[in-house]
């Protein structure tokens, strides 16, 4: 195959062309040359000598237009610098043709080689004004804009509308399989298959991939199998298995310990364990066969396994071998069928909704072109853009290739392919190099750029050194070759210098022992970060004449754990530094789950526990003290309560964007925030969040739409939706960290490769065939698997090959073998670097040696042993001095503490304390003292008697019927409400059958005084932990003692309450308050332990309990609040109609058998409440 020399003024520009343009060889110039030839109607070339090359271009063409002319890449940030380097490039062109003259080389060329200046002067000035017509466009957009324009030659509909995210509706599929598949099929069978995929949110990952692969081909293809049935035919064999292996198993050990086989393997310590295990399944009811342990016993795996011969011969073992052939892989299965389920209900979702997506713009014009008549669509699209060039080339995939081959097949339209197979690292968004190596194959027209304009002479050596160093650098060396570059004559004119001497362009630190991938990402983070602050502080290092900036340096990354590491090892040197994501969602990050907690307590600031939850996160920066401080001041929650109350009244009035601005005013949060690690980071990402969340707001309904909206975006991030990429925090001189797939295209006067041995083995089964064809294979054998790791590591070397050719003068790279997970022997010969340097060569040194033998100027130093951080600079002068702090003086309280005013609540009133006890956030304190024990002879015996006691199991009951609703539970709503439960409180599962019939049978017990249950009391007629806050006056003990004892027949039986003289505000929750034919109860759900029969729940018994617990006082504080409650909200309201009473429900004494049992019914005397209500008002009763 022959590749001409691009000469961008003498190309012709007809039929297809492929123009490979290497790292740093001006593609966008050249792109934005072959631009002006397009504008100035120079579209010919000869390339057979200079004076044809001038009658060619001076022959007589049509000028295109800017509309006429398409330029295509992949992403809007490359249109947008695509439009604006043409632009710029058709002034500098429009200003030499009005002159006449230019000292640009390429514009005194088009000179020489034209006539009429001033004619082609006034065609680009027209070019340019029209610059913003320019059919310069993204893939998806120009698909998107086809379709419409030639609608009717497409078949596209004219009302569907563009999506950019459909995430929602490929999870909205993905649910309706999963109910479909796992709902339907027996439990043994749905056991296995939730064994493989627990949740759909872990099947998800496992086909998200593959959704938007076209033509995917899956190897073994198990789409059509019927599992149903290949599932009973393995039960069927598993049955008839387990009675042949009991009646052999007694034979089995002798006959192979007398055979021929491997006895390394099948040695007395293995084959007892293995015959144990398999024998234990055979006469148990385990529905999971111990499949790796069968494995040993399989006719074909013994017989392979006695190298000698003499294999031992069962029928069992042939059994075996059967049964393997039935065994139904279920895991392959369940992603091949949900692979095509998603796919075809994601597109009837789409359908329903009126919905594309991006990949459906390009399936939709590549079917159209397929069809009957798609030659009339070809045919229109050339009319219209007769010249088409597709930038970046390499990123390309099977359908996009398809499209634009089939609208350009030959001249006289031209199809100019412009990128580099050496930069194709975008595998993980779909780019597939292998469509790259197709086109390579049919274009035979075929130019390269050979001239580097980034880096220094020495720099490009390197790079040349480096990868030529190898026969095949790019293992595809037949589609991928490497071609050496040459330095352009201005390579040099600034370098980078050390006191004077110019520096190596190519850098190994090279480690003189292994080191475990931990302590490689510590030791080389440390030793780049002395380097870099040497360089920047030291005052020896010059670029030119200047010194080196921070803005001057690169580290390129893999991932945001080696960002971490460098970031944290810089900050520590006091370098400033940013880090760009190459694609990180920003519902990834910490502030995101933190934001979520806090905007639950401002959406329910009187719930305790999400107001803990909110305060204990990050961004409030408070330490244990004073939370512990917050926690225990009654005065100081209530405040903190209001101030919440105050956020949640500014969201629903202003919106949450501008309530989150008012919370970081009002508790000064940002300065907080900047003071800390990463605090710019997390401040741009928390503002950034209460963008979106501001916007969505504007879509859904209310503050709990929008908390749902941000939990469905926490659970599935998007990392490919440009709303939701990482901000910029700071656009100041800094250190820049970006991810080695981010920098492509950028170039930096230092790059840093510090982690550059570091690899990851493939986690896919993902590979190409012979074909180019992408193939799932869903039972990779090793074969297979070398074919993804040899992917796996071409795609390294591109990546190795983009991180190197960043850098302008010099690059500096972390050279150590690194061991991982437990290995004694470093595994860096796979990685890129590895590969390009060790070949056969076990020793990474001596490979190391053996390069420098050949590249004379690389340089090799031992890993830096790290000085302290700050030791290497120089003191400022012109800092200010350390200022001593003055010693603190005392301020002399005057003022008067009113001792007797506090906030207090039953707890305290009844327990002989004057404040309530510091307890566990959300606990039940009235069984506070129950132990959580159970009698010797009730272990194993699991009901609600020998259920868990003690606080945890009492706030676990109350928090089971304040999530369910009464009247419509279902058993399934009810099972993952105890599932979540159950999980969250540490209680075993084994209790969830036990309580699912329990909680059942407490909805069904009669409240025979209102004559209902709790399952006739619908959902909006029950309020949930009502808060109170009762004003009272001045009271003492002996007073309410008295009032009690005079009108509660339970109070003329307990003992007194004693506390001091108080006032001030009572507080308190009911557990339950509910509305029953117009007559309004108080429910208070206790969980207390009273014995393991119902009859020890009786009526003498929850009276015994009652007092001892003194709920009578309790009782008597919830009907007052009520009673206050309704006399302001019911215009007439009466006490003896309104109030039905109050219930306690003891719920373990509880059946619907017997409603007298568990249940405690009472209604104080009107006169009673009447009069605390007095005594509360400071009125004399």
């Amino acid at each position: 195959m022959t590749i001409k020399l691009l000469d961008p003024i003498t190309l012709p520009i007809t039929g297809q062309c492929l123009i490979e343009a290497s790292a740093g060889t001006g593609k966008t110039y050249t792109l934005a040359a072959l631009y002006l030839r397009l504008l100035l109607g120079l579209s010919s070339g000869s390339g057979s000598g200079a004076d044809s090359d001038k009658e060619a271009l001076q022959q007589s063409q049509t000028p295109l237009g800017v509309e006429q002319i398409l330029v295509v890449t992949f992403t809007e940030a490359a249109t947008q610098e695509l439009r604006d380097r043409i632009r710029q490039r058709i002034r500098e062109a429009r200003k030499a043709f009005i002159a006449g003259e230019s000292k640009d080389p390429l514009l005194a060329r088009l000179l020489d080689h034209t006539t009429d200046h001033q004619d082609k002067a006034r065609l680009l000035e027209l070019a340019a004004a029209e610059m913003d017509q320019a059919a310069i466009f993204t893939i998806h957009g120009f698909c998107q804009r086809m379709l419409k324009r030639h609608a009717f030659e497409s078949g596209a509909l004219f009302n569907q509308e563009l999506t950019t995210d459909d995430a929602p509706l490929i999870r909205q599929a993905l649910l309706d399989y999963w109910r479909d598949a796992f709902y339907q099929a027996s439990d043994e069978l749905a056991g296995e298959m939730l064994q493989q995929f627990k949740t759909p949110d872990n099947l998800l990952p496992a086909i998200r991939s593959f959704l938007g692969i076209p033509d995917l081909v899956q190897e073994p293809d198990y789409s059509q199998f019927d599992l149903k049935a290949g599932w009973q035919a393995q039960k069927q064999a598993l049955l008839l298995f387990k009675q042949s292996w009991l009646a052999a198993v007694a034979d089995l050990a002798p006959l192979i310990d007398a055979s021929g086989i491997n006895k390394r393997r099948y040695s007395k310590r293995n084959l007892p364990g293995w015959l144990e295990v398999v024998s234990a399944y055979a006469q148990g009811d385990e529905p999971h066969a111990p499949w790796d342990k069968l494995n040993y016993f399989r006719a074909s795996i013994i017989e392979d396994d006695c190298p000698k011969g003499s294999p031992p011969q069962h029928p069992v073992f042939v059994q075996i071998d059967q049964l393997f052939d039935l065994r139904v892989p279920v895991e392959a299965v369940i992603i091949s069928q949900s692979l095509g389920e998603v796919k075809k209900r994601l597109q009837a979702e789409k359908a329903r909704h009126q919905l594309l997506a991006f990949d459906d713009l390009l399936t939709q014009l590549a079917s159209a072109l397929r069809r009957d008549g798609g030659e009339r669509l070809a045919e229109a699209i050339r009319k219209q853009y007769p010249i088409a060039m597709i930038d970046e080339f390499q990123d390309t995939d099977p359908l996009q290739y398809a499209i634009f081959n089939q609208i350009y097949p030959a001249a006289p339209s031209a199809l100019l392919m412009i990128g580099d197979p050496k930069q194709s690292i975008y595998a993980f968004r779909g780019a597939d190099i292998f469509t790259y190596m197709q086109a390579r194959k049919q274009v035979t027209a075929h130019y390269t750029l050979d001239t580097n304009w980034r880096s220094s002479t020495a720099m490009v050596t390197a790079a040349n050194a480096l990868f030529g160093y190898v026969d095949s650098p790019f293992i595809y060396d037949q589609d991928i070759p490497f071609y050496a570059a040459k330095a352009s004559a201005q390579a040099d004119k600034t370098p980078f210098s050390s006191n004077g001497q110019v520096q190596p362009a190519l850098n190994f630190w090279l480690a003189d022992e292994s080191l475990s991938a931990g302590d490689y990402l510590k030791r080389y983070s440390a030793a780049c970060a002395q380097h870099i602050e040497s360089v920047l502080n030291s005052g020896q290092y010059h670029i030119g004449e200047r010194r080196a900036l921070p803005a001057d340096i690169a580290v390129l990354v893999r991932d945001r754990k080696e960002a971490k590491e460098i970031q944290q090892a810089l900050r520590g040197r006091g370098i400033a530094s940013v880090f760009l994501s190459s694609r990180e969602s920003v519902f990834s990050t910490v502030e995101a789950r933190e934001l979520f907690y806090i905007l639950q307590a401002i959406a329910e600031p009187t719930d305790e526990r999400t107001l803990r939850t909110a305060l204990a996160t990050g961004l409030f920066h408070l330490n244990m003290s004073e939370l512990d401080h917050l926690c225990q001041s009654e005065l100081e929650w209530e405040a903190l309560v209001a101030e919440f109350q105050q956020y949640r009244e500014h969201w629903q009035r202003l919106g949450v964007l501008p309530m989150l601005h008012n919370l970081l005013a009002t508790r000064r949060l940002s300065n907080r925030i900047l003071a800390n690690e990463e605090g710019e980071r997390r401040l741009t990402d928390l503002l950034h969040l209460g963008e979106l969340l501001q916007q969505a707001s504007q879509d859904v309904e209310g503050m709990m739409g929008t908390l749902r909206w941000l939990a469905e975006h926490l659970a599935s991030p998007n990392q490919n939706s440009d709303e939701q990429q990482l901000h910029l925090e700071s656009d100041r001189s800094r250190v820049t960290i970006i991810t080695i797939h981010k920098s492509k295209g950028l170039e930096y006067e230092l790059v840093y490769l510090p982690f550059i041995c570091r690899y990851r083995d493939s986690s896919s089964s993902l590979y190409h065939d012979d074909d180019g064809r992408s193939v799932l294979s869903l039972e990779p054998d090793e074969e297979i698997k070398a074919r993804v790791e040899k992917e796996r590591l071409a795609e390294d070397l591109r990546l190795l090959y983009v991180a190197i050719t960043r850098a302008v003068h010099a690059c500096y790279l972390g050279v150590c073998d690194i061991r991982y997970r437990n290995s004694k022997k470093g595994k860096t010969v796979n990685s890129a670097l590895g590969y390009l340097l060790m070949g056969a060569e076990p020793d990474l040194a001596e490979a190391v040696n053996r390069f420098a033998a050949a590249f004379p100027a690389l340089h090799v130093e031992p890993l830096p042993e790290s000085i302290p951080a700050h030791s290497m600079g120089t003191l400022d002068m012109f800092a200010s001095p350390e200022e001593v702090p003055a010693a603190p003086v005392t301020r002399t309280f005057t003022g008067m503490i009113q001792r007797d005013w506090r906030v207090t609540s039953y707890s305290a009133l009844s327990r002989f304390h004057t404040r309530e006890p510091v307890t566990e956030i959300n606990i039940d304190l009235e069984v506070l003292e129950e132990q959580d024990i159970t009698e010797d002879d009730r272990a194993g015996v699991f009901n609600i008697f020998t259920f868990h006691r003690g606080a945890a199991a009492g706030t676990f009951l109350h928090t089971l019927f304040e999530e369910i609703d009464f009247a419509t539970v279902t058993p399934e709503q009810l099972n993952e409400v105890l599932e979540k439960h159950l999980l969250l409180s540490g209680f075993e599962s084994e209790w969830q059958p036990v309580l699912a019939d329990f909680i059942q049978q407490v909805l069904q017990v009669p409240l025979m005084q209102a004559d209902c249950r709790l399952m006739d009391i619908a959902h909006q007629d029950r309020l949930v932990e009502m808060e109170f806050v009762l004003p009272f006056a001045s009271m003492n003990a002996p007073q309410l003692n008295q009032l009690l004892r005079q009108h509660d027949p339970l109070a003329m039986r307990a003992g007194t309450l004693q506390f001091d003289q108080i006032q001030g505000m009572l507080k308190g929750y009911i557990d339950l308050t509910l509305r029953y034919d117009g007559r309004y109860y108080v429910v208070d759900y206790k969980s207390n332990h009273l014995g393991y029969t119902a009859e020890d729940y009786s009526q003498e018994a929850m009276a015994g309990a009652m007092i001892e617990h003194r709920y009578d006082l309790q009782y008597v504080l919830y009907t007052l609040a009520l009673h206050r409650l309704l006399k302001i909200r019911l215009p007439d309201y009466d006490y003896e109609i309104h109030i039905g009473g109050v219930y306690y429900l003891f719920l373990r004494g509880m059946h619907p058998d017997n409603p007298e049992q568990g249940v405690f019914y009472t209604k104080p005397d009107f006169a009673l409440i009447d009069a605390l209500d007095h005594m509360f008002m400071g009125v004399s009763v």
